[in-house]
């Protein structure tokens, strides 16, 4: 059993390595069971996927996840060979997770004294140059460098860590109250300001939605609403130095 984002995941025990600093003594009851298949079944070279498939997702490679309505039983068919192969079984967390106000970011997550700030924006903008920055700065810790979830609990929404971590070297198991969503854009002179709730819907790009599901789309969005009225969204334009730091951490603790 593992657990992220506060959420039990019964994940398949011989593919436990990729998921291994998330595992869990808690007997807590999944709400997603991932199995993996090194193949499907094949008869005169036609493939049929074994079993009652009601959701199916499919990778131009070939790869297959197969779940059940609410996403709580997911079947990944071929053996996972790198992390980048992990998609199907992210994407099936990212739609069963969507019933627990639960939503995924493309972004780095920095802890600050037990307060979590992530950052967000298109690939190579710096997400994880602005994480590495509160650290020498700020002596933040970073929790990971490229995805994030984000759920509201409560009154309270939290930032989690998890195991998809791109091509940074950072993937804790930690869980911060997120203070705030800082979507980050290079520029030549250092600024920030508070986006409004219309405006704030520009982070909706940089959330994994889960398109392919109706229902879940429906959840997703219910939870991106909540969101962003709950928590502050910055815009930054920077360059990767303290002074940004310094302009940010004004903005979300002064």
């Amino acid at each position: 059993m593992i657990r992220i984002a506060d959420l039990f995941v019964d994940w398949q025990p011989d593919r436990i390595d990729f998921v291994k600093d998330f595992v869990t003594e808690s007997d807590g009851e999944a709400v997603v069971k991932v199995s993996f298949h090194d193949s499907t079944v094949e008869c005169h070279g036609v493939q049929c996927i074994a079993g009652k498939a009601e959701k199916l997702l499919r990778t131009a490679a070939g790869d297959i996840l197969t779940a059940n309505a609410d996403w709580s039983i997911a079947d990944s068919y071929f053996l996972p060979k790198s992390n980048c192969e992990y998609a199907l079984p992210l994407a099936a967390l990212c739609s069963g997770f969507s019933y627990f106000d639960t939503l995924l970011f493309h972004a780095s997550f920095v802890d600050y004294k037990g307060e979590g700030i992530i950052f967000t924006g298109p690939s190579g903008v710096g997400k994880t140059t602005q994480a590495q920055l509160w650290e020498k700065y700020l002596d933040a810790e970073i929790v990971n460098g490229d995805k994030v979830f984000v759920r509201n609990i409560g009154d309270s929404t939290f930032a989690y860590g998890s195991p998809w971590k791109g091509s940074s070297e950072y993937c804790l198991d930690r869980k911060s109250v997120l203070k705030a969503i800082v979507i980050l854009r290079q520029a030549q002179n250092n600024r920030v300001r508070r986006l409004d709730a219309t405006a704030a819907e520009s982070l909706m790009p940089h959330a994994f939605l889960p398109y392919w599901d109706e229902k879940c789309m429906e959840n997703a969005i219910a939870a991106f609403d909540k969101l962003i009225c709950r928590v502050p969204v910055l815009l930054l334009e920077c360059k990767p130095d303290e002074e940004a730091v310094r302009l940010t951490f004004e903005a979300v603790f002064g």
